[in-house]
């Protein structure tokens, strides 16, 4: 009201006069007006993120901050599109009973800048209390980090950092509460991936796939591109891709399939095109959402779009972009995903690198340094083989008597140590690790053992000497910060590994996408799905090869998809199907996946698979499967199908397959996708893909049946001692002669 009256006086005093009343509210105090600085910001969220699954390098499962491990970072990030107005830290914790209130404290930062120092009360020592921090706002930006830090007193003087007195713990119901606003950006083409993209947090990505109608294969294989291209920005962080058919979705941004002849209903006022086009433009009705139109006159135009805006290079500008140029890159070769390192040469460091400063690591104790080195998944190593590590490093030196320790783990299990020279700053060290003798880990149980996915860790431990003080004679204690830098240029060294696997093996394709991955552009992948298809299995097929491509970091360009079995097509390439579950199951057991596993080979086969099982499932239970077999018309392909029951279970089984991390216990042939848990069985006959020596070969197949090796060595020994016996009487009777 006041900003009102004041507005009357000075339209008043410009029309010629001034009244009494307005001199009066002249003479009053006037609280300052806040500026109206964001003219797009609109609707409110509210987000709330565990701490735990904040801590870099993913979910801690304990955070104790002590006198030297004194500090704790947390990762979050703000999409592009979103604004902070509001966070607070919900921050809850047990002290330790020995702390000295008032001297000790926790410093909390956001990126390196102090929102508050909480002091220790008495109240707070032995027990879990609750502290909500509020955090500024303005310091936030796309990527940030919270810190807290722990400065902890248990005696008046001579505090010893080392003393077991001294520590916090962090309660895992601390949370991140984050309040943002929507913002409208403007439609520029230029700043994809974004914002339909972003990767500043660690959330995954929800974004949904608009059809005029049940789109066609060629439409099919355009969305599996589009997908395929979000999955290489997203990574490990995972995306989900519902679909939907003449709806626009309520709220966030999606992307649109459009031709001139079949497009959704909300795109009437968008003007027909003339070939291949990608636009960005403001989704209807919304008043922040945008939709990324892939536009053309048919379907081989949406196909051609997709594509091109999936090329590297290509210059958009504005809110159209027009293909007029494409032309499709040969196929790719095996085994040249982008993400994937070359077991035939030396893998260098550098090559892992995600980020500037991966290699180095800094503080009292500093953290270990992480690198994660993926594979291709049918590798198998031969006895003969091994692992070398040339590893070069910079480090500082110990004080005094101290000494340091180098340690390098390979997946949490300690590979190779060394005790480090307390002369010199700069070392390098030649490891020979031992054979895995055989092929990739499947299981993070599995010691000293390579896998598909590998945590390179590097960690550096100083043992050091602390002479306690007493009140009459203090000896303080100063703790420098040491440092850890290991060289870009150190290299691992595979020897004697050969691309050759047993299948069906359900946790390689679950963990690797393989064998579709084989080849990073799906170029050997025929996917068949009905050409009716309700969209929840649109959306597995969407899921699926967003999730290869996540692993490979490559595109699926070159991806074929069709509507029916046909022998021609599938010879030399890997089968993808997506199907409703082709017969009901009685129970979880291994008749029934017998069943399941032959119903599938019908189907493959073209066939009509009979239903002979009694109905198990209720609607809203969901059940979901994935079936691996060898492929009836290429002894060296391989079969895949993913199967749901109804809505629930596609459902479900589209949860699990946008998350990279779940369905990773599935193994054998069949496996069962419940709620909450996964049965695997190994059923149907097993077979070998890839290249062997054939005495490597025999080597393997006696050692995985030891009454046979066993026999054979007795042979081997009645043999060997029987000629040596003969011998011997021959050389002894011409002795004799």
């Amino acid at each position: 009201m006041k900003e009102l009256s004041l507005t009357l006086c000075v339209l008043s005093a410009l029309l010629g006069g001034i009244s009494s009343a307005c001199a009066q509210e002249a003479m009053q105090p006037v609280e300052a007006v806040q500026p109206v600085w964001r003219t797009d910001v609109t609707s409110n969220i509210t987000q709330r993120l565990e701490l735990f699954k904040l801590v870099p390098g993913g979910q801690a499962q304990n955070i104790r901050l002590t006198g030297v491990n004194n500090r704790q970072v947390f990762d979050f990030g703000v999409r592009n599109d979103e604004l902070l107005s509001k966070a607070v830290l919900e921050l809850n914790f047990t002290a330790s009973p020995a702390l000295i209130a008032g001297r000790s404290q926790i410093n909390v930062l956001l990126n390196g800048q102090v929102q508050r120092s909480l002091a220790i009360t008495p109240e707070m020592l032995g027990k879990r209390f609750n502290a909500q921090i509020k955090l500024d706002p303005k310091h936030a930006q796309a990527a940030n980090q919270v810190s807290l830090e722990f400065i902890g007193h248990d005696k008046d003087i001579c505090t010893t950092p080392t003393s077991e007195s001294l520590w916090l713990e962090i309660d895992p119901s601390s949370a991140l509460l984050l309040h943002k606003q929507k913002v409208k950006v403007a439609n520029d083409l230029s700043r994809w991936p974004l914002p339909f993209i972003d990767t500043a947090g660690n959330a995954s990505s929800v974004i949904p796939f608009v059809f005029g109608s049940v789109p066609g294969s060629e439409t099919k294989e355009a969305a599996a591109v589009m997908a395929s291209l979000v999955g290489t920005y997203t990574k490990w962080r995972g995306a989900d891709f519902p679909v939907y058919y003449n709806t626009q979705p309520v709220a966030g941004h999606f992307f649109v399939f459009a031709t001139n002849s079949n497009r959704p209903d909300f795109l009437k006022d968008v003007p027909l095109v003339d070939g291949p086009e990608v636009m960005m433009l403001d989704a209807p009705g919304s008043l922040y959402a945008k939709m990324l139109i892939i536009a053309g006159r048919d379907e081989a135009d949406l196909l051609t779009a997709a594509r091109a805006l999936a090329s590297s290079g290509r210059v958009m500008i504005g809110e159209r972009f027009k293909v007029t140029d494409y032309k499709l890159p040969e196929a790719r070769q095996a085994y040249d995903a982008p993400n994937w390192a070359d077991p035939n040469n030396p893998i260098v460091f550098f090559s892992l690198m995600e980020y500037p400063g991966q290699l180095t690591s800094r503080g009292y104790e500093p953290a270990p340094v992480h690198l994660s080195m993926r594979l291709p998944p049918d590798l198998y190593m031969v006895r003969s083989g091994g692992i070398d590590v040339n590893l070069k490093y910079r480090f500082t030196k110990p004080q005094g008597a101290d000494s340091a320790q180098l340690r390098m783990l390979i997946n949490n299990f300690l590979a190779e140590s060394v005790n480090l020279p307390t002369k010199t700053a700069i070392g390098e060290q030649l490891w020979r690790l031992p054979s895995i003798n055989g092929p990739l880990a499947t299981s993070l149980l599995e010691p000293s053992a390579l896998a598909s996915l590998n945590d390179l860790s590097f960690q550096i431990g100083y043992y050091r000497e602390l002479n306690e003080g007493t009140p009459d004679n203090c000896k303080s204690v100063v703790l420098l910060p040491h440092q850890i830098e290991i060289d870009p240029s150190s290299s691992i060294t595979l020897d004697g590994v050969y691309h050759f696997v047993e299948l069906p093996n359900l946790a390689l394709f679950t963990q690797s996408g393989y064998p579709f991955s084989q080849y990073a552009d799906l170029s050997e992948t025929v996917a068949i799905i009905a050409e009716d298809a309700p969209a929840e299995k649109v959306t597995t097929l969407l899921n699926t090869v967003g999730r290869i491509a996540s692993v490979t970091g490559a595109v699926a360009t070159h991806l074929t998809v069709t509507g029916k079995v046909d022998q021609k097509l599938l010879e030399d390439k890997d089968v993808l199907l997506i199907s409703e579950m082709p017969l009901t199951l009685p129970d979880f057991k291994q008749p029934n996946a017998e069943d399941l596993y032959k119903a599938v080979q019908a189907i493959v086969s073209g066939q009509e698979a009979s239903d002979e099982g009694s109905v198990l499932f209720s609607p809203l239970a969901g059940v979901g499967a994935v079936v691996s077999m060898q492929s009836a018309f290429d002894s060296a392909k391989t079969v895949v199908a993913l199967l749901s029951e109804g809505h629930s279970g596609s459902f479900l089984l589209n949860e699990k397959l946008q998350d990279p991390n779940a369905l990773f216990t599935a193994s054998g042939s069949v496996s069962i996708v419940q709620e909450g848990s996964v049965l695997s069985f190994d059923v149907g006959s097993r077979y070998t893909v890839g290249f062997l020596p054939w005495y490597h070969r025999v080597w393997q197949s006696l050692s995985n049946s030891p009454l046979i090796l066993a026999l054979c060595t007795l042979i081997c020994a009645v043999l060997v001692g029987g000629s040596i016996f003969y011998f011997m009487r021959l050389w002894v009777k011409g002795r004799s002669r």
